[in-house]
């Protein structure tokens, strides 16, 4: 009887087993169309949306929130990699904020004497610019797994506007990763040769397209490694055309890379002017790019507080962004009175 009974259960057990494996695949499927539908929502609807918005903050925990979802489907055969590329980046931008804010503590603390905050805030400094390096990084891989890796003088397809924006900011985010791992003092590993590789493929992309941009990129490293220029390059006039040209098309972006390289090569007169160039200019914006300039402002305003802190102990006033603590007083000062009481 118990053979017989055994004999009747084995064809269930068959059509069981059968179907769990047809549901798991159709799982599979469902979670497949899921992830190519969002992919292409986020390419051709969701990262244009955020583009226009100037929130940074925004922008950045989107990019905190939302990366980890994207980028599960590629485990089951989506293709999110391009909007992981922008979406490291924002995330990053969140770790470089709080990595600038702990910098700020550091900076009152050492004017004020303050020996072992000053060390903490140094502490905390350095793991969220390790944070950041690493999301940097991880976007400029993920570029390279995309787009693969190029030798010199080759470039990839980048017959669409998408392709070229991930292209910029996924080099914009290796040689950015490099400072970040800099300040973190190596702890994440950045490659150094990365920065050779972003200033090759800068020249891949249409200077008069993108605002001046790649070649601001490329000037910035030449001003930086000035082993890497090629003879007879000129690094500061190629930033303030890079600058002038981001001004005319309404993305500073241009105007960030000059004000970080006189930042990092101690030209206080270029720093200062290129902080006010920045703040004059901001009218006409491209309104499709607003994102970008607003990531531009970030690093303006945060390169103006770092100086600001060190010579009074507070940051930039409010609306005083293009004005500096020993300006001489005018009637048509921004500054707000009430920010230095």
């Amino acid at each position: 009887m118990r053979s017989l009974i055994t004999k009747m259960l084995r064809p269930a057990r068959v059509l069981i087993a059968g179907g769990a494996l047809l549901a798991l695949q159709g799982c599979g499927m469902i979670y497949k169309t899921t992830g190519d539908i969002l992919v292409s929502f986020g390419q051709a609807e969701l990262l244009p949306y955020m583009l226009a918005y100037d929130d940074v903050r925004m922008g950045c925990i989107m990019g905190e929130a939302q990366t980890p979802l994207l980028m599960s489907f590629e485990t089951v055969g989506s293709h999110p990699g391009r909007l992981g590329v922008m979406t490291f980046v924002t995330s990053a931008v969140c770790a470089e904020q709080l990595a600038l804010e702990s910098e700020l503590r550091y900076l009152r603390a050492m004017k004020e004497g303050r020996v072992a905050e000053a060390q903490d805030a140094r502490i905390e400094q350095k793991r969220w610019s390790a944070l950041a390096a690493e999301r940097l990084l991880t976007a400029y891989q993920r570029l390279e797994v995309e787009y693969g890796k190029q030798d010199e003088g080759e470039c990839p397809k980048l017959n669409r506007k998408l392709d070229q924006l991930v292209w910029l900011v996924g080099n914009i985010a290796g040689a950015q990763a490099l400072v970040a791992d800099g300040a973190a003092d190596g702890v994440v590993g950045v490659p150094r040769d990365i920065v050779g590789k972003v200033a090759r493929n800068a020249s891949c992309l249409s200077n008069e397209n993108w605002w001046g941009a790649p070649e601001g990129l490329r000037a910035t490293i030449w001003n930086l490694l000035p082993q890497l220029a090629p003879e007879g390059a000129q690094p500061w006039p190629k930033l303030e055309q890079s600058a002038e040209m981001g001004f005319e098309k309404g993305v500073r972006l241009g105007s960030a890379f000059l004000a970080l390289s006189a930042y990092s090569k101690g030209d206080n007169d270029r720093l200062r002017k290129a902080i006010r160039d920045f703040a004059a200019n901001d009218e006409n914006l491209d309104p499709d790019y607003a994102m970008i300039d607003a990531i531009a402002g970030v690093l303006i305003q945060g390169l103006s507080d770092r100086m600001w802190t060190e010579a009074t102990g507070k940051r930039t006033p409010v609306n005083g962004l293009g004005t500096f603590w020993d300006d001489q007083p005018s009637s048509g000062s921004k500054v707000d009175i009430d920010d230095l009481l």
